[in-house]
């Protein structure tokens, strides 16, 4: 037996930095043997290295990882992603280049989480979400400065959601940095997306003269200009949780007629009139893993028999493990987006037909999503320096970790997102 082979068979905290280093090599490159895309490794003793394939990625460079320290090798080592990861946000570790790849990476190294962060992480999701604690959650993702948000989100809407693309397999930096103006745009722009996204939701309602709308999770808005641009509806009602989102979206609509549309600060739970329809774009992430079924019995009530729902939501398949048990929705629920949670497209599509919807169609959007992704990231890594002024380096490098990881994962069919068109009956 080599000093190396008696090296692998002691904890990784034993191990002497060169030992280390070694183990790690080895580590690295038996598990990802088979990864198409390549890796660039730099180690904290000078070492370098490749592993994986020579396949090219649409982003055209390599993912680079510097791990700094011994620490972080034991980390990585020991498989502990969660820890490595928080290395990185300390800055003991470095992640460059093609982040897109790091679901395939999660995937082929079969990280686990371990017994205690899986405890933790299932303890402290598993509340419902009352409406104190979801304008908390709310405001800590999106009343972040808004200079921040300004970098990387649609320059017409600001809309933080799932855009739909003329073309989302084709993907291309150029493209996704180019800013547009909305529907009359002559090339895929994100801010064209964006609109097709509002109008899809108006086209489906199909108003007649004088109908009434209301828009849950509303954002900046967005859906509420384009249903007024788009149709004669008489009446059209948003509500948010975010400061941000109530004050700018307000500003852009004062271009309208006053007495047709209402934007609110605060949950859609204190609305008690009926409208002719309802749309939701994304929001049911907030409503926490007990509070699905809730949320569409709440809604209900708020659209009259025969009126037309739309229901956009951020979904995942049906696993035997439970997704507080991923390594990547756990450090996201902690470091990016507190509270959130995804269901199944069964689980979405049965609380609806329970509980006094009919679905007529669902259409899965992930390689939109993959794009929309993509394209914040590309915007936001493009005016790198004022984000990290504005958000500070730790924030920053989590929503580099997000958002390019999210992208990842909808292509790999790790995350999805589906749009569902209903009836109420």
């Amino acid at each position: 037996m080599t000093e190396l082979q008696r090296a692998h068979r002691l904890p990784a905290w034993t191990l002497r930095k060169r030992d280390l280093a070694e183990a790690l090599r080895e580590m690295l490159e038996a598990r990802f043997e088979t990864l198409a895309w390549p890796i660039l490794i730099h180690d904290w003793t000078g070492g370098r290295y490749r592993i994986g394939g020579e396949q090219e990625h649409w982003c055209g460079e390599s993912l680079r990882i510097t791990i700094k320290s011994a620490h972080a090798g034991r980390k990585l080592l020991a498989l502990d992603a969660f820890r490595f990861l928080e290395c990185f946000l300390r800055g003991e570790v470095d992640l460059e280049g093609n982040l897109y790849i790091l679901a395939e990476i999660r995937r082929a190294g079969v990280f686990p989480m371990k017994f205690f962060q899986g405890l933790r992480t299932l303890l402290s999701n598993s509340l419902f979400q009352n409406q104190v604690r979801a304008r908390l959650n709310v405001k800590s993702h999106y009343d972040i400065p808004q200079q921040a948000l300004d970098l990387y989100l649609d320059k017409t809407y600001l809309s933080y959601s799932c855009a739909i693309f003329e073309n989302p397999d084709v993907v291309e930096r150029k493209e996704l940095l180019r800013v547009g103006n909305g529907s009359d745009d002559d090339f895929d722009s994100l801010e064209k997306a964006q609109w097709r996204k509002f109008k899809d939701a108006v086209d489906f309602i199909a108003p007649a003269a004088g109908d009434t709308l209301l828009d849950i999770g509303c954002g900046y808005g967005g859906q509420l200009r384009v249903a007024l641009d788009e149709a004669p509806f008489g009446k059209v009602v948003g509500w948010t949780h975010s400061s941000n989102q109530a004050r700018m979206g307000a500003t852009a609509l004062e271009s309208y007629e006053r007495r047709k549309w209402e934007l609110h600060e605060g949950d859609y739970r204190q609305e008690s009139r009926v409208f002719d329809h309802v749309t939701s774009t994304g929001m049911l992430s907030h409503v926490g893993p007990r509070g699905l079924v809730p949320y569409v019995r709440r809604v209900r009530p708020l659209v009259k028999t025969g009126g037309r729902y739309m229901h956009h939501a951020l979904m995942v398949p049906h696993t035997p493990v439970a997704h507080d048990l991923q390594v990547g929705l756990a450090f996201n629920k902690r470091y990016m987006w507190p509270g959130f949670h995804w269901f199944t497209l069964g689980s979405h599509v049965r609380a609806l037909e329970e509980n006094g919807f009919e679905v007529q169609r669902a259409v899965n959007l992930s390689p939109h999503y993959a794009k929309t992704t993509a394209a914040w990231y590309e915007r936001m890594m493009d005016h790198r320096e004022e984000m990290v002024r504005l958000a500070g380096e730790p924030a920053f490098r989590a929503k580099r970790l997000f958002l390019a990881g999210i992208s990842g994962s909808f292509v790999c069919n790790e995350v999805h997102v589906y749009r569902l068109y209903a009836t109420a009956v």
